[in-house]
């Protein structure tokens, strides 16, 4: 394929023969501006700011169309003049002499191609923008137009140059036309760019500021609700704080502190006895493991238990299963069926066991008795006054972490402001330009 350059050369050294079917309308003509209605100068609220701005950017686009309305015509009077000629070369007979029979067939595809391009290319229209976007697409349909007719006649220039001189000569007249109003659609959409690069810009600012706005007003809402759970977590703590200060001057109270307190000595002699039990079986564990006679899982049972907790066996009603158990361990050991390196201790402290077992049942039971009546005569107020402390320790670390959130909230609420008033600035000096009056702007 040929560049297109090649065949503007090729055409040019052809014929330089000028063309102009049409006179061409001065694109060049003074451009009335649109008006726009300016709010007074004054306050502006973010929405109010927006809407100016768009009325700015569509007067902008206004002007534009205005200044591509005269290229628009001229260019459609070209393709009207390309469309002709597409029509001409169509039933123009080709004129071939001699040797150049052979390219007969080259010539009448290569002017079925450009025909067929010439009218389809003709046959695109130019629409005047309504918007920014609009104007983006008028520059790239004009482009995609030119290359394409760029390339149908760079890959048949020879043949055209050859076999069809004259329209390579008003071929080329027009293309120089329509290149010239690309060229000036460049020029006025690059001006309409420069002159819309402020708009987007403050649009892009009363966005920003828009979006952080909102975000202040949820933080506020937040902020709102944050502070109306302070005051009912205050309030709550209040009321605990009342409660269990009465409960606690109560003569009631006092009593049951009383209670309480036997309670825990109570369970504490209970838990002596438990330990010196496991300290005596302790020393006797190695006869306990050893022992593997005629076990049944009731047996094994007890033999873990009176290795691991054997305390356990002095609430159980019949302790009796245990004794006997201690017995044959003790005449296993005896007769020497277990075998020990210091089995006359171990039998001594099975002595000791098995002699302290009823005293050590009989004492725990007694206070485990005493324990159980105290609990019955407890009234419950202690446990009421522990429940409502453990609910006044909740409260107050609930209400540290809200007011902390609090407050964490306001100094968003201040940076964001900040942020947002700082941009707001900036938007109302480019408004400032745009419109040559001045707004402050709020949200």
């Amino acid at each position: 394929m040929l560049d297109r350059n090649v065949f503007w050369c090729n055409i040019l050294q052809a014929s330089a023969v000028p063309f102009g079917l049409f006179k061409r309308k001065e694109s060049e003509a003074p451009v009335e501006l649109p008006s726009i209605a300016l709010p007074a100068a004054g306050t502006l609220s973010i929405q109010e700011a927006q809407n100016l701005l768009r009325s700015v950017e569509s007067a902008k686009v206004q002007e534009l169309a205005a200044r591509l309305a005269p290229i628009k015509e001229s260019a459609a009077e070209s393709m009207e003049v390309i469309e002709s000629l597409a029509n001409e070369m169509e039933h123009e007979k080709i004129k071939l002499e001699g040797i150049e029979q052979k390219f007969k067939s080259v010539a009448e595809n290569a002017r079925k191609t450009v025909v067929s391009s010439l009218r389809r290319e003709a046959s695109t229209e130019l629409s005047l923008p309504q918007s920014a976007n609009d104007a983006k697409k008028f520059k790239e349909r004009f482009e995609t137009m030119m290359n394409r007719l760029g390339e149908v006649s760079g890959s048949h220039s020879r043949v055209i140059t050859a076999f069809m001189k004259k329209h390579a000569n008003k071929m080329k007249g027009e293309f120089e036309a329509l290149k010239k109003l690309l060229n000036e659609t460049k020029i006025v959409m690059s001006d309409f760019e420069q002159k819309r690069a402020p708009i987007v810009k403050c649009g892009g600012i009363l966005n920003t500021a828009s979006q952080k706005a909102s975000s202040i007003r949820s933080t506020e809402v937040s902020v709102q609700n944050i502070e109306k759970q302070i005051e009912r977590i205050e309030i709550e703590l209040e009321g605990l704080k009342n409660e269990v200060g009465a409960l606690k001057a109560s003569p009631e109270f006092e009593q049951a502190t009383a209670i309480v307190q036997k309670v825990v000595e109570v369970e504490r002699q209970e838990k002596q006895f438990h330990a010196q039990l496991t300290d005596l079986f302790s020393r006797v564990s190695r006869a306990l493991t050893k022992y593997s006679y005629g076990l049944t899982k009731e047996t094994e049972a007890r033999l873990q238990m009176m290795s691991d907790e054997p305390w356990r066996m002095l609430y159980e009603s019949d302790i009796s299963p245990y004794s006997s158990l201690l017995i044959e361990i003790h005449k296993s050991i005896d007769s020497g069926k277990i075998q020990l390196k210091d089995s006359d201790k171990i039998l001594n402290y099975l002595d000791v066991i098995l002699k302290s077992l009823p005293e050590f049942r009989s004492r725990v039971q007694a206070l485990k008795a005493e324990a159980d009546s105290l609990r019955q005569s407890e009234s419950g107020l202690v446990g009421r006054a522990k429940e409502l402390e453990e609910r006044i320790v909740q409260h107050e670390e609930e209400l540290a972490k809200n007011r902390q959130n609090l407050e964490q909230q306001k100094r968003q609420i201040v940076e964001k402001n900040a942020e947002v008033n700082a941009l707001l600035k900036e938007a109302s000096d480019i408004l400032a330009d745009l419109t040559g009056q001045k707004y402050s702007l709020e949200y």
